[in-house]
């Protein structure tokens, strides 16, 4: 499949050249400028832009492990590895979590396995996290709002796919790559009302670093994860055309059938049918599920069975809204 090939107008480039002819390709006062009405989308009041969701995965993890230690992270199989990767690198147990029929998080598989989980180790007192994911765009789950587990859980909601989340969570994380509603050439966010963590984060994305009147200090752990002053200025280009490409998307959607549901806040990343005949249209079409089962592969494989996972993985059918194909 040929993806499009973008053409700024005079406006957008009048935005762009003096980025690119001033040099000011680093960090730079854009990034702050799209962490502040990038706000309206994620609801959060803080947002750190870093250059990846992948980034922002790292060092929600890192952010954890200090805070609270080992934690217990649920999560669907049928998902990117980096946040399952970063889970585990900082030493957190994956604990995969089947989909229901629509692909998301299955809240009453969560159940059982926190119960079980419980009973096995009944002197556990490490942290529960729960990491949906918003598979295809849609902005919420069903259900998983009125969670009661009794457990005081964390809430990471992996919303590469949305822009315009409305599930409840602790903390969540995009992604603006070039086939993303939001795009750039790369980036990602981490939103929060946590003051606290937000701090940490900023640190985190900019190499430990806090500034002081001669030069800096290393406070923490940190890396260079902070998004550059170039993919900013196109994301703020970009999330401007929003609206409009998304009533595109949206029509794309309305003239297909047999597709599962998306709520009135989705942002319609792609549209998914489940059929008997998914592997030989998907290689016609040169169409892709996205991911492995990650429970399925080398690196992840724990023995795990999710039978409603592996019951519709090859019925997959991932139809592209986005507007430009």
């Amino acid at each position: 499949m040929k993806v499009f090939e973008s053409k700024f107008t005079k406006k957008e480039l009048d935005l762009l050249n003096p980025i690119i002819q001033n040099g000011q390709l680093g960090f730079g006062p854009n990034v702050l400028e799209f962490e502040k009405q990038f706000t309206p989308f994620s609801n959060k009041q803080y947002n750190v832009a870093t250059n990846s969701a992948s980034a922002s995965a790292f060092i929600l993890f890192s952010y954890l492990k200090d805070k609270y230690g080992e934690c217990d992270v649920y999560t669907p199989s049928l998902g990117f590895t980096s946040p399952a990767w970063a889970a585990k690198h900082f030493g957190h147990n994956i604990i995969w979590v089947d989909v229901n029929d629509n692909l998301l998080f299955d809240i009453d598989d969560y159940y059982n396995k926190r119960k079980i989980r419980c009973e096995r180790y009944s002197d556990n007192n490490v942290k529960p996290v729960l990491m949906p994911i918003l598979y295809g765009g849609v902005s919420n789950i069903p259900g998983f709002d009125d969670i009661k587990g009794g457990y005081n859980e964390i809430v990471i909601v992996d919303s590469a796919h949305c822009v315009t989340p409305t599930i409840k969570n602790n903390f969540i994380f995009f992604s603006f790559h070039p086939y993303k509603p939001i795009c750039s050439s790369d980036g990602g966010m981490i939103s929060t009302n946590n003051l606290e963590a937000s701090e940490y984060f900023k640190s985190y994305r900019n190499f430990g670093r806090k500034n002081n009147n001669e030069s800096y200090d290393i406070i923490q752990e940190g890396f260079k994860f902070y998004m550059n002053n170039l993919n900013a200025t196109i994301a703020l280009i970009s999330l401007k055309k929003y609206k409009k490409d998304l009533e595109i998307r949206k029509n794309n959607y309305s003239k297909l059938d047999n597709v599962l549901f998306h709520d009135n806040n989705s942002s319609y990343y792609f549209a998914t049918r489940l059929d008997f005949n998914a592997n030989k249209f998907n290689k016609k079409n040169q169409l892709a599920r996205h991911y492995p089962l990650l429970h399925k592969t080398k690196y992840f494989n724990n023995n795990n069975k999710l039978p409603n996972t592996e019951l519709l993985y090859n019925k997959i059918i991932n139809l592209p809204l986005w507007t430009h194909l």
